[in-house]
């Protein structure tokens, strides 16, 4: 009975997402705002269920995803400096703005570190969807606005470790922030070494004639890789 009523308000839900993304697309409207107003509508009338909740972690795994492939890292290589200023630029206008705002609110400095990285933090999804959406990604304000959220997502993997060493040890502790950090950048470097070192093993493995297949094996990387991450924290 209970998994009847999440494949029903499932399917009532998928049909309200297409009609007003229907509609905003007549209006020549972003699908990512009105999406994340009908989802704010529907939750007063369906419960989220485990089913709902993974779709959800999928949907945000593979909008991450497409963003990636809109990434280039030898665009990123030859403007390192370009990444740098942009990235600085945006850290020191709004990361002090949250830290204010918490001490005008009588915040502590934890909470006030920790509203000036949500003001501080765009969210790639959101952005990365927009530009796909309005087709703006050959654009040339496109390559600024990818430094940014390249630099702030490179900055809220130290930011978050840093908060973790605080929340885990109940302090300012530099041992527990370094190790998450660690095991962070070893993550990424192991992925780094994979493609550089793997490039004619993973074109072969790809190269598959039926196109089911290769679907099923891109979708198993994603989801493998994504919950290797979570695993490790």
């Amino acid at each position: 009975m209970i998994v009847n009523e999440s494949v029903l308000s499932l399917g009532i839900s998928l049909i309200a997402l297409f009609l007003a993304g229907f509609l905003g697309a007549k209006i020549n409207q972003s699908l990512v705002a009105i999406f994340i107003v009908v989802g704010i509508i529907l939750q007063n009338f369906f419960p989220v269920t485990i089913i709902t909740e993974f779709i959800a972690k999928l949907g945000i795994i593979f909008m991450l995803f497409m963003f990636g492939l809109e990434f280039s890292v030898g665009s990123l290589l030859n403007n390192k400096r370009k990444l740098f200023n942009t990235g600085m630029y945006d850290l020191l206008f709004n990361f002090p703005v949250g830290l204010v705002l918490g001490w005008f609110l009588g915040y502590g400095l934890l909470q006030s570190i920790l509203l000036a990285g949500i003001i501080y933090v765009t969210s790639s999804v959101i952005v990365a969807k927009s530009i796909i959406d309005l087709r703006r990604s050959a654009n040339p304000e496109t390559e600024y606005i990818l430094n940014v959220l390249i630099f702030e997502d490179m900055f809220i993997a130290v930011f978050l470790a840093f908060i973790i060493g605080i929340v885990n040890y109940g302090s300012m502790d530099a041992k527990g922030a370094c190790f998450v950090m660690l095991k962070t950048s070893a993550f990424f470097l192991f992925f780094i070494i994979l493609a550089r070192t793997s490039k004619k093993f993973i074109e072969k493995i790809i190269d598959i004639e039926h196109t089911e297949l290769f679907v099923i094996l891109i979708l198993s990387i994603i989801v493998l890789s994504a919950g290797a991450a979570s695993r490790i924290g």
